[in-house]
């Protein structure tokens, strides 16, 4: 991570000291505090620099990336404005089977700086919302929607939009923003520890609107790409056909792909020719009896 942003607290410490240009007394007063703010933050910093503070771990425990998660995935579903189904319905235990396959396929190719397996498993939740939509998020929790249940058209496509939330998930993708986040906020409270709270309450506000930014706009093109690649694997490790993503990408573009799932990717026809240039191996048509669990699945929406 860069370390430019130091500069920030100090730059603006300095401007609080332009408050000189108000007369009287407090003109005075606010350019003495402005003063004592910038010297604070300079002293702050340097020790900091001394003892190593900056260099510490943001890094979350994995019991602390669970409740975090939790708590995530909990205004993930006010935003989706839709229902949770219940753990029993036919729909819930269809997605967690396969999600469960899926994540379990995606374990068995770990690499190394993946996170580790969920502390408490993959928690695949079907949201009733109509828009098509998918969300990994930290701590095992993807959510699907039932509209994107419903435009999939096999359970090998449905497999695929979960690889490539859980891709995101093992990769590290949805708790960089978080960590990123929680180093900013270490840093900017010990910089800026004994100063006045109008200068905690400013920084607080970027570091918040930063985190939301990130959150809401997706993980950058290089790592929704990345995902991709990765979820093909993962379809191919567990018996899916790995062309499925490929397909359900180049059949939901144009009004289809508007808003949820998709604004937050690269357009799907980007996506769709980065998976192109990779040979993907063919699978035989599903069996019988896949075709009948997602049927069942699918039906029991109506």
């Amino acid at each position: 991570m860069s370390r430019r942003p130091f500069a920030l607290p100090v730059a603006a410490a300095c401007a609080l000291a332009g408050c000189a240009q108000l007369s009287g007394a407090t003109g005075d007063y606010l350019k003495q505090r402005g003063i004592e703010n910038a010297t604070r933050v300079a002293q702050n910093t340097a020790t900091a620099a001394l003892t190593g503070e900056f260099s510490k771990s943001a890094s979350f425990s994995m019991e602390q990336e669970f409740y975090l998660g939790k708590t995530i995935a909990a205004t993930v579903l006010a935003r989706l404005g839709g229902r949770a189904f219940l753990p029993d319905h036919p729909a819930a235990r269809y997605l967690r089977d396969v999600g469960t396959v899926v994540a379990l396929a995606a374990a068995e190719q770990r690499a190394e700086g993946d996170r580790p397996y969920p502390m408490k498993g993959y928690r695949f939740i079907v949201v009733d919302a109509p828009q098509v939509n998918a969300v990994g998020m930290p701590g095992g929790f993807v959510a699907v929607t039932t509209g994107a249940l419903r435009a999939v058209r096999s359970e090998d496509e449905l497999a695929a939009i979960l690889a490539h939330e859980v891709a995101h998930v093992q990769r590290g993708h949805v708790m960089w923003p978080v960590e990123s986040a929680r180093e900013q906020e270490h840093i900017t409270s010990t910089m800026l520890a004994g100063t006045d709270d109008l200068v905690h309450a400013f920084f607080g506000k970027v570091v918040t609107v930063g985190s939301d930014f990130v959150l809401d706009k997706g993980y950058g093109k290089s790592n929704e790409l990345a995902a991709d690649a990765f979820a093909v694997r993962i379809l191919a490790g567990a018996g899916y056909d790995p062309q499925a993503l490929g397909r359900v990408l180049g059949r939901l573009q144009g009004k289809a792909a508007q808003g949820g799932f998709f604004s937050r990717h690269p357009p799907a026809s980007e996506r769709v020719e980065a998976l192109a240039a990779s040979p993907l191996p063919t699978r035989p048509p599903p069996s019988q009896q896949r075709v009948a669990r997602f049927d069942a699945g699918v039906r029991s929406l109506q």
